[in-house]
């Protein structure tokens, strides 16, 4: 057993470092009942003949059971129910994971990932149910040996594979295109796991990666490649928690519990992760050093493969046991794809954050994407998303434009922006033939923390919205002095907490703003002392963070569309139906263009007036949070304004 000391030198730096660990699992050693008095028994394969194993793998297919052996000699074995060979396929095999009814050229196969321990691949397998023949699909060359694998069914309905090596570190790449049913190998993100990694598991329903490192326990991270790597203890060992000795294999149940393998316990253990104190040990006859354990749920219980590493045997077990339902955690949203994609900021780390979207009047093909970069300034882009321009203006956080401006005679568009760095507002000028921004001016506020942002205009007055972290509001009116922009203070309001995204409807004359933990506000957009009134609760779909606010017209209808930035959504409300909550849309990957979807989002943009063949119903902007496929720092997404017409109309004729 690990001495006191050292696990808590280990943890102590990963609390440090931002992962979390389940309270539930801290001294309640005592509280799990060992059955000894109830140990199963272990019945071996007849394929027992000292061939050097490390996987017994049991899968059904039509009713009928079957095995998955992996041996060091015979490579992977497909026996019947009592342990007869019917294929093989050869190679030195150690790791293993299967997913069945997988979709390829239209004909349903079994998919094997293994990895080959002479020469370091992974290997995918198909395996033809007909002929019950082994086929290789694809070869993977990795820089480090693989220590384990395992698949993972992605909501989108492509199959990936992680892969972590004996470096400790993760890769997980699509290998199988749900929508071509073909293969692929589209590398979506390395990350650093965990050292003495022994196994992993995917459990698809609810979207979690489960690590083992040996002599620590069972680490859980998100396995949706857009979700903050963060990771949870899930069960430790030693006096951290119940588990005893090493830690080597973790196989995810039905229900979204763990099967979980302890050698020098002599046993397995079943975990519910939300539960962890009712753990049950099951200790095993004749075992020695059990070092992997694999489950398939059937009416009668639980069917185990064993493999026990002190004897070299493959042996079988069953648990009379019902294991509760398990509920899955990921919601499903309609899904729109994203047409292109703006190049990368030139700055790491949380740096994109808001967009707005600029009409060229005499060209729409021709307008431009103005985009921030908070740490450095102001982006320019075309349609396509590349960079036309940067203007380093500081720390530039969200960004809002608007049209007719007159300045010394001349007309020009104009945009402001939020300056976190000198606590003002930065004005910028754009050419209404050309779109090429020039800075103009700032003018300071006096607001701690200058932070969201968006303009109003009435006529030929325009006004800008600015509001602090701490929920102070300021509206200004611009005005022309001397040949130059500035802003008079025309009214102040405050909510309770910290606000940011916001968007005014010149047409209502509306101003609409979300307090990121409460929902989204309404208030007139001219001065007036009227209060803002909460029209969008948080609710089930509609979770924190609100951040950006944008509103899309169809048929002469007015839709908000916020980031809901807890769930990778965007929630839409009819604003002439009382502000009716519609649905949730999500920006999910496009495989055929390789672009990745969208997450965390804060700042988004949308019009509705038709941008050239490309855009012919308008153009959203999002940012994302996490750019991948391959990593890369953050940047914003471009969707065609006909797919969020599509949902939105979905919706409505339901």
């Amino acid at each position: 057993m690990m001495k006191r000391s050292l696990l808590t030198a280990l943890l102590v730096p990963c609390l440090l470092a931002g992962c979390q660990v389940n309270n539930d699992h801290a001294d309640n050693r005592m509280t799990v009942s060992l059955k000894s008095n109830n140990a199963l028994e272990m019945s071996p394969f007849e394929v027992n003949n000292n061939i050097k194993g490390k996987l017994a793998f049991p899968i059904k297919h039509q009713q009928q059971s079957y095995w998955l052996l992996t041996s060091e000699e015979q490579g992977i074995l497909l026996t019947d129910e009592q342990g007869q060979t019917l294929s093989h396929f050869a190679g030195s095999m150690e790791a293993l994971d299967w997913r069945d009814n997988v979709s390829l050229a239209g004909k349903k196969l079994g998919l094997i990932a293994t990895s080959n321990k002479e020469n370091g691949q992974v290997l995918i397998l198909g395996l033809d149910w007909q002929t019950l023949q082994f086929s290789l699909l694809m070869t993977i060359k990795p820089s480090a040996a693989i220590e384990t694998l395992c698949w993972y069914t992605m909501p989108q309905g492509h199959t990936a594979l992680f892969m972590a090596d004996e470096q400790g570190k993760v890769s997980q790449r699509i290998v199988v295109d749900g929508n071509q049913q073909g293969i692929s190998d589209v590398l979506l993100r390395d990350f650093v796991g965990v050292p003495e990694v022994k196994s992993c598991a995917v459990d698809d329903k609810r979207d979690a990666l489960y690590l083992v490192e040996s002599n620590i326990g069972v680490w859980r991270y998100s396995a949706d490649p857009e979700a903050e790597l963060q990771r949870e203890l899930v069960a430790a060992t030693g006096e951290f928690g119940q588990l005893e000795g090493e830690v080597t294999s973790v196989n995810v149940l039905d229900n979204g519990s763990l099967l979980v393998s302890t050698p020098e316990q002599q046993g397995i253990w079943i975990i519910d992760p939300a539960q962890v104190k009712s753990a049950g040990f099951y200790p095993l006859k004749q075992a020695q050093a059990v070092e992997s354990a694999v489950a398939l749920s059937t009416e009668q219980g639980l069917n185990i493969g064993l493999f026990d590493d002190e004897s070299g045997g493959y042996y079988h077990a069953k648990i009379d046991i019902t294991l509760p339902k398990g509920t899955a955690t990921h919601q499903v949203f309609s899904q729109v794809l994203p047409a292109a994609e703006t190049t990368p900021v030139g700055t790491s780390g949380d740096a994109a954050d808001d967009p707005a979207i600029w009409v060229n009047r005499q060209n729409p093909a021709q307008s431009r994407i103005l985009a921030t970069n908070k740490k450095r300034g102001l982006m320019v882009h075309d349609l396509q998303g590349k960079l036309l321009q940067q203007l380093d203006m500081g720390r530039v956080n969200n960004v809002d434009v608007r049209y007719g401006f007159t300045l010394n005679g001349q007309t020009i568009d104009i945009a402001a922006a939020s300056n976190r760095s000198n606590k003002s507002l930065s004005l910028f000028a754009i050419a209404p033939a050309t779109g090429e921004v020039s800075w103009l001016s700032d003018f300071p506020t006096d607001l701690d923390d200058t932070y969201g942002l968006c303009m109003y205009q009435s006529n030929n007055h325009y006004y800008v919205f600015v509001n602090d972290t701490n929920g102070r509001f300021q509206q200004y009116k611009l005005n022309t002095n001397n040949g130059k922009i500035d802003g008079t203070l025309v009214r102040e309001f405050n909510v309770a907490s910290q606000p940011e995204g916001c968007v005014a409807d010149d047409n209502s004359g509306q101003l609409y703003f979300g307090e990121e933990a409460v929902g989204i506000w309404q208030v007139p957009a001219m001065p007036t002392k009227s209060m803002p009134v909460l029209i969008a609760p948080l609710a089930d779909n509609f979770v924190a963070d609100v951040e950006g606010l944008a509103i899309y017209q169809m048929n002469k209808q007015r839709y908000l569309i916020a980031s809901s930035q807890g769930n990778n959504s965007y929630a839409v409300f009819a604003l002439e139906d009382n502000n009716r909550y519609l649905g949730s849309f999500q920006i999910a990957m496009d495989l055929d263009k390789m672009i990745d979807g969208v997450s965390e989002t804060d700042g988004i943009e949308i019009v509705s007036t038709p941008l050239g063949p490309q855009f012919p119903q308008g153009l959203m902007v999002a940012q994302d949070g996490h750019n991948i496929m391959p990593s890369d720092t953050q940047n914003f997404k471009l969707v065609s304004g006909s797919m969020i017409a599509n949902v939105i109309q979905g919706w409505i004729t339901e």
